[in-house]
């Protein structure tokens, strides 16, 4: 999913400077273009962050409800705790999230 996200973005991306660049001014005959710059985070099984971790602040991004984790049950996980709740990490990991304040708590490893 985040796969066809990332180049469905980057087709916008591409598309808006193809037409920006496209653009002239009709008085002077010059051509003007915009440069865009996009930033993409990656957190591959938790390497080079930080906060990947018990007690770590998990990103804004994933306080959103695409990452939390409705149904824990047939997820075989155990009930969040009051207050918490579990989250989808990008490789599938599962974290046991504060709501208050974004803290691990604990993280459940997907083994496959």
């Amino acid at each position: 999913m985040k796969t066809k996200l990332v180049l469905a973005m980057c087709a916008a991306l591409l598309a808006s400077g193809a037409a920006m660049a496209a653009q002239s001014d009709d008085q002077s005959g010059t051509v003007q273009t915009t440069k865009t710059t996009t930033t993409t985070v990656q957190h591959v099984n938790g390497a080079n962050t930080t906060w990947y971790k018990e007690g770590g602040i998990v990103p804004t991004e994933y306080r959103d409800n695409r990452y939390v984790v409705q149904h824990w049950q047939t997820e075989h996980l155990n009930e969040p705790v009051h207050g918490s709740h579990w989250v989808r990490g990008d490789d599938g990991d599962y974290l046991l999230v504060d709501e208050t304040n974004g803290a691990i708590t604990k993280i459940i490893h997907r083994t496959d």
